[in-house]
């Protein structure tokens, strides 16, 4: 459960610990309202900005249930995904990859979601070819909390028994949505 306090409320429970300054430095604040805080943001941007302050930050990124959303999309740069997303795999638990074609299939040729992303539950991909898409498919069965699928194909799609096959063998998958 959340709690908000307004800075009046701080001040009226613990005035000592405003006239001792120990408020004046964000190293102060608890764990809780960094994660208040990370619900607003990016998960990599999260990553990326916090990981190289000091130890607790990145024991608070790493070693913590803190759950990351990534998203993915033209202002992303590849190689900041690419550098950052490692250290983090097993806490992301939404992906959402909206770029063009021929930088999806940049992207898939180095990046491969596996079963080291055991808390992924969300999937969303546009513009992404029949090719990689039965590619990527047959690496998500490996995902043991994967709920939700969203994919856009850009490629015409005349069978689709094949990656209906696919989709419907992931186990605990309970939406999808398939646009060519």
């Amino acid at each position: 459960m959340k709690r908000s306090l307004t800075f009046k409320e701080l001040s009226e429970e613990n005035p000592n610990k405003l006239r001792k300054g120990e408020l004046n430095s964000i190293e102060n604040l608890s764990n809780e309202i960094f994660y208040e805080i990370f619900d607003y943001l990016d998960g990599l941007d999260i990553c990326i900005a916090f990981s190289n302050l000091n130890y607790r930050f990145q024991q608070l990124l790493i070693c913590s249930s803190f759950r990351y959303k990534i998203n993915f999309d033209f202002s992303t740069k590849r190689e900041k995904f690419l550098n950052n997303y490692k250290q983090i795999q097993h806490q992301i638990y939404s992906v959402s990859f909206i770029i063009p074609k021929t930088s999806m299939n940049e992207l898939l040729i180095s990046f491969q979601i596996d079963c080291s992303f055991n808390n992924l539950q969300s999937i969303r991909i546009d513009n992404i070819g029949k090719d990689k898409l039965i590619s990527l498919l047959i690496h998500l069965s490996e995902l043991p909390c994967l709920h939700s699928l969203n994919i856009q194909t850009t490629d015409s799609i005349e069978d689709l028994n094949y990656i209906y096959q696919l989709i419907f063998s992931l186990p605990k998958l309970k939406s999808n949505e398939l646009s060519s």
